[in-house]
């Protein structure tokens, strides 16, 4: 139906269902992360253990940025601290205005990098106008968000063809 919304993987949970050799198998060398709901709770600059143990394991094995719409400095800057990673803010996904930062930092083929996300207007979406792999997953469910944005995530899956 929407070909430009069709990921390359999608997982049945969150970020921490991604398995290192799916990603080997596909030539990926780079990783942009989308920020909340995918890594962490929106706004909570936390990284729960699960993910901190999956993200040591992908730092080891993958160059990555994170990329997120988030504008607030403050926050950023502390989730840059909790990271250790570069994390490139106010990037208006799926537009390119934080992409060409990214791509400048993970120097890569556009073809050995793979966009992971939570949204499929935003996150895929970015990485099909690039010629990324794209993965879609499930938001962490370590937070409760407003029915508005739970109805409008479902919206989103259900032009996501499977």
């Amino acid at each position: 139906m929407f070909p430009f919304l069709k990921p390359t993987l999608i997982y049945e949970g969150d970020v921490t269902r991604i398995r290192l050799n799916d990603l080997k198998e596909l030539g990926i060398e780079g990783l942009i992360l989308d920020l909340d709901n995918t890594i962490m709770a929106p706004k909570s600059a936390r990284l729960d253990l699960p993910v901190k143990y999956w993200l040591d394991v992908m730092k080891m094995n993958f160059k990555i940025v994170v990329l997120t719409n988030n504008k607030q400095a403050f926050y950023l800057e502390a989730v840059r601290y909790v990271l250790e990673l570069p994390v490139i803010g106010f990037a208006k996904k799926p537009w390119s205005v934080g992409i060409h930062e990214a791509l400048d930092i993970l120097n890569l083929s556009n073809d050995k990098i793979a966009v992971i996300g939570d949204r499929p207007l935003t996150d895929i979406w970015l990485g099909q106008r690039f010629g990324f792999k794209t993965v879609l997953i499930h938001a962490l469910t370590a937070h409760i968000e407003p029915k508005w944005k739970y109805c409008l995530r479902k919206l989103e899956w259900s032009f996501v063809k499977r």
